[in-house]
């Protein structure tokens, strides 16, 4: 047991461990997740519904959605999904979390709309081409390792038409700066979130100030199993992402206010870059 401790303690280099999957695939971790989705009171895993709607309406008024093609990466629950479509757009949405998509293809069922959900990773898997709008939403891309994003970066300039846009959303270094380096631990952390019986949590938050990178680490102990999460999570100003986004080979970049389309008045919140190839 010391030697899992220390280990855990101790500080990993930046993105040098992904356990992304564990969080979709695990069952009960995974039906947690789409709880906190779900949760409307809260802003933990997707935003309220009324910041999602304003967010679709400021995007509609921008780029008109009745006809075009748009592919939701990471869709989840379908929370934008529906409400592109409801818009009149053509909507794809992809996720890797078989409850997300199986309450997602349900709740488009419910409501009478056509959405074509895919079971699909979007770094591993082959997107959809020719769309007129890709989006990314609630930090997606913020928790992905360096190359992990170019890459990202390459594939959606290449499912975009002449004229596409990719529409995500980043988290700020007001956010980070926010943050403190703590270590806790509790009998069933988060309320059970991690486990459906009994088990011991534990979690570190390592800050890595000179990068603007998070991590929250997690080990849990069960009776039978003992597993950790890595959380990372890269922060930026508008012109880090600015940055990052030409040197990916897009033309255009612009910085706005995610509830409002506006300009961003900066802060601890997140904001929204429209990137054009």
């Amino acid at each position: 047991m010391y030697e899992i401790l220390a280990n855990f303690l101790a500080r990993p280099a930046p993105f040098s461990v992904s356990t992304t999957e564990r969080l979709w695939t695990d069952p009960h971790i995974a039906a947690e997740m789409l709880r906190f989705h779900l949760d409307e009171t809260s802003d933990l895993a997707s935003r309220r519904p009324g910041t999602i709607e304003a967010f679709v309406d400021w995007l509609d008024r921008r780029l008109p959605l009745t006809g075009l093609s748009v592919t939701d990466l990471g869709c989840g629950p379908g929370l934008y999904t529906r409400r592109y479509a409801g818009c009149g757009a053509l909507v794809t949405g992809l996720d890797f979390s078989t409850n997300s998509l199986a309450y997602a293809r349900k709740a488009a069922e419910t409501a009478g709309l056509s959405i074509d959900y895919q079971k699909a990773d979007y770094l591993r898997d082959e997107l959809p081409s020719g769309q007129d709008l890709a989006t990314m939403i609630y930090g997606d891309f913020c928790a992905m390792a360096p190359d992990k994003r170019g890459l990202i970066l390459d594939k959606i300039k290449a499912m975009l038409r002449p004229g596409g846009v990719f529409v995500f959303d980043v988290f700020s270094t007001g956010m980070f700066d926010e943050l403190s380096e703590e270590t806790i631990f509790a009998p069933r952390l988060m309320n059970g979130f991690w486990s459906a019986g009994d088990y011991v949590g534990f979690k570190t938050t390592h800050l890595y100030r000179d990068q603007a990178i998070g991590l929250d680490r997690y080990l849990i102990v069960t009776p039978d199993r003992t597993f950790q999460v890595y959380n990372w999570m890269q922060y930026y100003t508008p012109a880090s992402i600015t940055e990052e986004v030409l040197t990916a080979g897009y033309s255009e970049v612009e910085i706005v206010d995610f509830a409002t389309g506006g300009p961003w008045s900066g802060g601890a919140t997140a904001f929204a870059v429209i990137a054009r190839p």
